[in-house]
């Protein structure tokens, strides 16, 4: 009778895990569903209102900063589920901006670079075929800040606010050839940058202070820096460099 009673509870475990493999193999497709792959969006993003900027497949959606269409020779391709920045000579090597506009945002990217490598996310852009006015709008830097071949100011580093904001606190920056995510908020005239989960610069735009420091920027005598409200996100072509990005997402604020 005890062995009939081991007998019994040996088999009412071997059911029991046999249960629990298969409600496991049962979840594993919502688990996969429940998260983004590589440039989608998930169901949740969707619903608080976030919008691809790049599906891994196409530039659709992008054309070159100053024209209303994509060169072909102008730098930027698809290459592994990622847009590809590559500089060389004798292409016409060109930014590229996103033909949506937008006013208060969150805007997420990913992106990795090659050794030496120079960049930035500019928003708030206005060209000849934005609604924006014609404007050149702040800043995210994105540079190899060890591997630059010249020594960097400080506010020249990865995640400042170029030439303008340059207070960067618990800054993780990953080593070249990982990705790193960075993350931009602007709320009426409030900024942060982040940089793989951690706010590393805040500022608020058109205050007394933000006025002095354009005043000391290389843009002291531009009329109209940083004065939109609105406009296109540019990703910048720089001589010689080389960089990848994914999941390029906004939402409007």
């Amino acid at each position: 009778m005890i062995i009939l009673n081991i007998k019994g509870s040996i088999h009412r475990k071997e059911k029991n895990n046999r249960m629990k493999i298969l409600f496991c193999i049962a979840l594993f497709p919502i688990a996969l569903i429940s998260y983004a792959q590589d440039n989608q969006l998930a169901k949740k993003e969707k619903k608080a209102g976030w919008i691809l900027l790049f599906d891994g497949k196409s530039l659709d959606g992008w054309r070159v900063a100053g024209d209303s269409v994509m060169y072909p020779d102008a730098g930027w391709s698809v290459e592994d589920n990622c847009l590809k920045v590559e500089w060389r000579e004798g292409n016409r090597n060109r930014n590229i901006i996103t033909q949506s506009e937008f006013a208060d945002f969150e805007f997420s990217i990913e992106w990795k670079l090659a050794p030496a490598a120079n960049s930035g996310i500019i928003y708030h852009w206005g060209d000849e075929f934005t609604e924006a006015p014609l404007c050149i709008g702040p800043e995210y830097q994105i540079i190899d800040d060890l591997g630059w071949p010249a020594p960097l100011s400080e506010d020249h580093f990865t995640g400042v606010d170029y030439e303008m904001h340059v207070e960067l606190k618990n800054k993780k920056l990953n080593p070249v050839g990982e990705f790193n995510v960075s993350k931009i908020i602007f709320h009426k005239g409030h900024v942060e940058h982040w940089l793989n989960g951690k706010k590393i610069v805040e500022f608020d735009t058109w205050t007394p202070d933000w006025y002095a420091r354009l005043g000391k920027s290389k843009w002291a005598t531009s009329s109209c820096y940083g004065e939109n409200k609105s406009g296109a996100f540019l990703l910048q072509n720089y001589r010689n460099c080389k960089l990848w990005f994914k999941n390029i997402k906004v939402r409007p604020l």
